[in-house]
């Protein structure tokens, strides 16, 4: 009798990590709804700040930016890390994880400055010895995207001295149920062809109330973040469907479980009581 206690306690157990399971499952495609609904008007902005520097680059094409477009001799390099805050999303993490380290094996010999976003792969990355950690953003969710897109912006334009390499490591949405870790290079800063491709300008064009240099400077420090912001939201993105993914395979796992523990539990419970019948009509 005490086996058939053990199996009702498991049945009741695989029915509540069902129940948990599925809620979860619903609250990622809700998330993922929203965060989709949101996707448009950062594609606007960014896309709008594309195109006002390309304006402008056209007519001067010979600018660079001392912060965005260091010399060969800075060797100060930033990996910008970004997984999740929470887990319950399969692989997504550990899948970053590998291909970080798989990349970050032409840095072993030397040290570099790292940021890194989202709770659950903050320990992880920390046991690098070679990482200097200047940051790290446990809390990372929609709410305080923008703050900190700002935020590293911020720290790549203000600091000293400049850096050299800026590289954002994150997890990108091929299809809803394919999440594919990416590698960004934001430092050199080099002009998308869509950018570059606006039909030449004359200066002429525009009255100059500043220099072309120090408005392209300061659109440039905006693209720059709007990167960050667009890097960061498809993370997130890629986060809730991976979360969706993982939580309706575990549905699915916890109901074929249940299915044959049942039937199993049926049989085990009608053995015992063809044995009782048995014992008991043998005695007469």
């Amino acid at each position: 009798m005490s086996q058939l206690v053990q199996m009702r306690q498991r049945i009741k157990a695989i029915e509540t990590i069902k129940k948990i399971t599925y809620a979860m499952r619903l609250i990622s495609m809700s998330a993922h709804s929203r965060l989709k609904r949101r996707q448009d008007t950062i594609i606007r902005y960014i896309d709008t700040i594309e195109q006002l520097f390309g304006k402008i680059y056209t007519a001067h094409a010979s600018w660079r930016s001392p912060i965005l477009n260091p010399t060969t001799t800075h060797n100060k390099q930033l990996i910008i890390l970004v997984g999740s805050q929470k887990g319950l999303c399969g692989n997504f993490n550990s899948n970053l994880s590998y291909f970080f380290e798989a990349h970050s094996n032409q840095y072993a010999n030397q040290s570099y400055d790292i940021i890194i976003i989202g709770k659950k792969i903050i320990d992880a990355t920390k046991k690098s010895s070679h990482a200097n950690v200047i940051a790290t953003y446990e809390t990372f969710n929609m709410h305080n995207l923008f703050t900190i897109a700002q935020a590293i912006a911020d720290t790549i334009i203000h600091a000293s001295p400049t850096y050299g390499r800026v590289i954002l490591f994150s997890n990108q949405l091929k299809g809803f149920f394919v999440q594919k870790p990416h590698e960004t290079i934001l430092v050199p800063f080099t002009p998308s062809a869509r950018a570059t491709s606006t039909a030449p300008i004359s200066t002429d064009d525009f009255i100059w109330e500043h220099e072309p240099t120090e408005l392209l400077n300061h659109i440039a420090n905006q693209y720059l973040e709007a990167q960050i912001q667009h890097l960061l939201f498809q993370s997130l993105y890629a986060e809730q469907a991976a979360r969706f993914v993982s939580m309706d395979n575990a549905t699915r796992n916890a109901e074929n479980l249940l299915e044959s523990t049942t039937l199993t539990y049926n049989k085990l419970r009608q053995a015992k009581i063809t044995k009782e019948l048995t014992e008991l009509t043998s005695s007469f």
